[in-house]
């Protein structure tokens, strides 16, 4: 039965609970230490670019080259490296910014001196020169592509290389990439030798090429705390099963037991906690069996005890109703005293066996003066001994014997014996009460000329 408040579904929960929160915990400090990682690199580009330009740049001012031609260098180079570039002068004036960078253009190099690289719109280009080596005899190029046309002399030649340089010093082709800019930025301040500030070179919105592998990382992760959220609830609910199983076992022999079939037991698989509380339960259930099979003995023996008296006083009561004698009456009368005397000694006797088996487990002793005990006992059953034509002898030591004990207890197992012995005795034998000290000891003797007990029993 699907129960989400059962050990079953809570257990389950639970395993998958837990899968998640060591996913949530592994991808934070996974995309932490990934970004961190990634951040540095990105910076490190930076600065690294920022001291090539840098010194470039300081080579042109030294040589008065215009403004204009560094703001159009810093656009190549900003199409080269896929970063902007802004230059300030020293007194913070404006001297070049290249804005934020597009995807990076084709451009080539050639061995013609002095040869032209027009990069550019279609609409809108420029023209510089450029010294350069000699470089291996090619076939003139031209290239198109949808954003950007790169237009060369025809009678030069040269290799054309895509200008998508990355940090890591490959080439890559992904326009999604040049689409990621990194956070990063980096300003660096150049002086010349006599320590005035000449320029501060700033470079920011470098390609973002972390981000790339930090989000494959991130849905690879995703997938696997999928993965692992699932398994960690598929253990869960066998795991849950493993242990409900017998608990159920347990809970179908209890209810059993609360209908009555007393002989219902748990099977035992393990030994583990759930096996030792199987072992306890066929324990405790063992215990109940036996209590109330001994309750029903002795609510059987009871009644049959009970019964005898009963029918007894009322057969003397009716003849006695009947009977037009005197004499025949007052004996009729007398029976009827004995059996009702019988009855009120059983029911003291149950009574007095409720107390006992409500007394804890461990009874309180005290100091007891055993002599005076069996002295008003005695006189008690001396009496009764007497009217059932019975002798009653009390024997006891000219001292005192104290003792350590409960007296209730004790009155109780004397009671019993000296009932016994009164009930069982043939007529003018004689019962014996004693008590003897032997070794430290006291040795309490009942002594009849009954039928006795059986040595089994």
């Amino acid at each position: 039965m699907f129960k989400l408040n059962s050990i079953r579904w809570r257990l389950t929960f639970s395993y998958a609970a837990i899968a998640l929160l060591a996913a949530v915990a592994l991808g934070l400090v996974l995309c932490a230490i990934l970004r961190n990682y990634y951040a540095g690199q990105e910076r490190r580009y930076l600065q690294e670019r920022s001291a090539q330009i840098g010194f470039i740049t300081s080579q042109l001012i030294s040589s008065n080259v215009p403004y204009e031609t560094i703001q159009d260098q810093s656009v190549g180079w900003s199409y080269i490296l896929q970063v902007r570039i802004r230059i300030v002068d020293g007194a913070g004036k404006p001297i070049a910014d290249s804005g934020a960078p597009d995807a990076p253009p084709m451009f080539y190099v050639t061995n013609v001196q002095p040869f032209q690289i027009v990069i550019g719109s279609a609409i809108e280009a420029q023209t510089r020169e450029f010294e350069t080596q000699a470089l291996p005899q090619l076939p003139a190029l031209k290239a198109e592509r949808e954003d950007k046309i790169i237009f060369i002399d025809k009678s030069a030649v040269g290799v054309a290389v895509p200008a998508d340089v990355t940090m890591f010093g490959l080439f890559q082709s992904s326009q999604e990439l040049f689409q990621r800019r990194s956070s990063q930025q980096v300003e660096q301040t150049f002086f010349d030798a006599d320590g005035n500030k000449i320029f501060t070179l700033t470079l920011s919105n470098g390609p973002a090429y972390g981000d790339e592998i930090l989000s494959s990382v991130m849905n690879g992760w995703m997938v696997a705390s999928v993965v692992a959220i699932i398994l960690a609830a598929l253990v869960g609910w066998v795991v849950s099963k493993r242990i409900t199983m017998p608990l159920t076992e347990l809970t179908r022999v209890t209810l059993q037991m609360s209908q009555g079939n007393l002989s219902a037991r748990a099977e035992v698989r393990s030994n583990d906690e759930i096996g030792l509380l199987a072992s306890s339960f066929n324990e405790m259930a063992s215990q109940v069996e036996a209590t109330v099979g001994a309750l029903r003995s002795f609510v059987s023996d009871a009644a049959h005890e009970l019964h005898t008296p009963l029918t007894a006083l009322q057969t003397n009561l009716e003849l006695a109703r009947d009977e037009e004698k005197l004499s025949s009456r007052a004996l009729y009368m007398d029976r009827a005293q004995e059996q009702s005397q019988r009855l009120k000694t059983l029911v003291s006797g149950l009574l007095d066996l409720s107390r006992i088996e409500a007394v804890p487990s461990r009874p309180e002793f005290l100091d007891l003066n055993l002599s005076k005990l069996l002295s008003e006992m005695a006189e008690q059953y001396a009496s009764r001994a007497e009217q059932s034509n019975r002798t009653f002898e009390l024997n006891l030591p000219k001292t005192e014997i104290k003792i350590l004990g409960n007296e209730m207890q004790l009155q109780q197992v004397i009671m019993n014996l000296l009932e016994n012995a009164i009930k069982f005795t043939h007529d003018g034998d004689t019962i014996r009460l004693s008590a003897v000290l032997e070794d430290g000891e006291v040795v309490v003797e009942v002594a009849d000329t009954g039928i006795g007990i059986p040595a089994e029993e």
